[in-house]
């Protein structure tokens, strides 16, 4: 039976995120209300396309899928197809198994991984290599869904980090200006989601 292909899931994932650097293009006709949300949406969009890639390529790599240049991953439990792969990252070696995976922040990625995938493989430590642009990606992406208090203040210390002061900007604005900074944040997020997944299906 032929192996699971890693390149296929990051064409596919690379496809969907050229879909979202179209969509930001064509908004910089519209108002700035308009532009706001759509890049509000393609943030939420974003992150779940790395969280579906990610685990995605997990399984892959599991049931012995080649990396991109060849090279083969080091797999603590082989697993006979996608689905094994699921059910034993879930209850391998786990006292308890988990009710589900998370695949948000590199310390949920090795807890999933842990029993299956040898966290010294290229697929983790690329993953750790990327861990704060991601961090920054996923607390913009919460404060987006969820607009809490605990995920604004994490979002205030964003543009504290980004800017050496917070601006009060709105997410809109965080988003889409290019006042501060050429591209604006959006894009860089999406230029760097594509660099991020290059890098753990590489090898």
């Amino acid at each position: 039976m032929a192996l699971p292909n890693i390149g296929a899931s990051f064409n596919r994932s690379t496809k969907d995120i050229g879909l979202l650097s179209n969509y930001i293009l064509t908004a910089t006709t519209l108002q700035s209300q308009h532009q706001y949300l759509i890049a509000e949406v393609i943030m939420l969009r974003l992150f779940g396309i790395f969280e579906s890639s990610t685990q995605d390529i997990a399984y892959k790599l599991a049931c012995g899928a080649l990396y991109r240049n060849g090279t083969s991953p080091l797999v603590l439990t082989p697993c006979r197809n996608l689905m094994d792969a699921h059910h034993k990252m879930l209850s391998h070696r786990r006292r308890r198994p988990l009710p589900y995976l998370k695949w948000t922040t590199s310390t949920y990625i090795n807890d999933s991984i842990k029993f299956v995938l040898d966290p010294t493989d290229s697929f983790y430590r690329m993953i750790l290599s990327n861990s704060s642009a991601l961090d920054e990606m996923r607390i913009v992406r919460n404060q987006i869904a969820h607009r809490t208090a605990s995920t604004k203040g994490a979002f205030d210390t964003v543009l504290v980090n980004r800017y050496g002061a917070n601006p009060r900007l709105s997410m809109g604005a965080f988003l889409t200006s290019t006042t501060r900074h050429t591209p604006s944040n959006i894009a860089r997020y999406v230029q760097e989601m594509t660099i991020i997944l290059n890098d753990i299906t590489f090898g």
